[in-house]
């Protein structure tokens, strides 16, 4: 991200998912209990290309040829292009069979291995964390699963982190990012998630926000928009809504969080940063409709409080371009991003973090407790001062 540096000098911006795969015979190299006989697979990257040339784009006027652009007509999503690529998984040393049983673990080990079926010599592998290191192996029985030859491969690092749950657009974690908090400072992955409406979420996705822990379903939509139980919710997992409604047309208050003295933005800001400090006990998923302005505004405020850089707050913010959202690019003083940065850089303090906590702490009246706890439980090994 260090290569966006001049992105605002031009302002003036796993929890484990099921694997599936085809199963291995009795004849292979390892028994998972260490690394002799694994197979190394090297460093696999869950970022379409559309996506590592965004990153890596050192023109930020050229993104905009081509980042995908949304049809006004078109409501149906057509131009979505926020779906991560999954790993694949294979195995073609296995038997052939009806049946694969695949298990997938985060040690060699295999202790707390997720175990799935398939039906073919590979499987795509969503949702893994960024710069995890991951092990596998198949076999045609569970059986044979102990002697089944293992495989690793470790995750890019990139952030951000894009998830796949199916029905769901913009669907990405705030964890993966480096913070400035502390010495090599990295957010901690698998407890904010950031999304567009959970409406048309099927059942595999169901199954996937159970298996990433997700408990709490934010919805800033109008108050008149937010169900009284969430889509995201299955028999066997219950989601908490949690309603915090910024009405629409409040474009130009949320930066400060109020809208004359009828509306109090601020206060829903507390809110929801008081939900966001119990994360690690009930991860949260926040949206509103397309997951891009009133989503964006809070994750900003979130990862500008974390010390994750103005550069970061703003390519995460722009990254909603890959959903089909209309643009949100950084057109000259207009945009929303750049009036924040600039409302921002006014600030007393001496860093971004800095700055960004004063301001949630000064305007929308969120205690240091709240926001010290917020930053302990997503940077690991920040400590607040005595």
């Amino acid at each position: 991200m260090k290569k966006q540096l001049c992105l605002f000098f031009m302002l003036g911006a796993l929890t484990l998912t099921g694997c599936g795969g085809n199963g291995g015979n009795g004849g292979s190299t390892s028994n998972g209990g260490g690394n002799e006989g694994v197979e190394d697979l090297g460093v696999k990257d869950i970022h379409t290309d559309l996506m590592k040339q965004y990153l890596a784009d050192e023109d930020w006027e050229s993104i905009k040829t081509y980042v995908p652009t949304v049809n006004a007509e078109d409501s149906s999503y057509h131009n979505d292009q926020s779906q991560p690529n999954p790993i694949e998984l294979n195995y073609d040393e296995v038997d052939d069979a009806d049946k694969y049983y695949v298990q997938i673990a985060k040690n060699a080990e295999f202790t707390n291995a997720k175990l799935v079926e398939a039906n073919t010599k590979a499987y795509n592998f969503y949702n893994s964390e960024i710069g995890q290191e991951y092990y596998y192996r198949a076999a045609v029985s569970e059986d044979a699963l102990n002697a089944a030859k293992v495989y690793k491969f470790k995750v890019n690092d990139t952030a951000p982190r894009f998830l796949h749950i199916d029905g769901v657009i913009n669907f990405r974690d705030s964890g993966g990012w480096k913070s400035s908090l502390i010495p090599n400072g990295v957010t901690k992955q698998g407890l904010y998630y950031r999304c567009a409406k959970f409406d048309s979420i099927t059942a595999e996705g169901k199954k996937a926000i159970q298996e990433l822990g997700i408990k709490v379903d934010i919805d800033m939509r109008d108050s008149y928009q937010v169900p009284s139980k969430s889509p995201a919710s299955s028999d066997d997992w219950e989601v908490e809504v949690l309603k915090a409604s910024v009405a629409s047309g409040t474009e130009n208050y949320r930066w400060e969080g109020k809208q004359n003295s009828s509306t109090d933005i601020a206060q829903t800001y507390k809110k929801i940063f008081e939900a966001i400090a119990v994360a690690d006990e009930k991860p949260i998923a926040l949206h509103c409709t397309h997951g891009a302005d009133r989503t964006g505004i809070v994750s900003w405020f979130l990862l500008g409080l974390l010390g994750v850089s103005k550069e970061d707050c703003a390519r995460d913010y722009v990254m909603t371009r890959f959903a089909g959202e209309r643009a949100v690019l950084p057109n000259g003083n207009s945009s929303e991003i750049a009036k924040w940065n600039t409302k921002t850089e006014a600030l007393e303090g001496e860093t971004w973090a800095d700055k960004t906590y004063k301001h949630l702490h000064d305007d929308f009246n969120i205690s240091d407790d709240t926001l010290e706890t917020i930053r302990e439980k997503f940077v690991p090994g920040y400590t607040r001062a005595a």
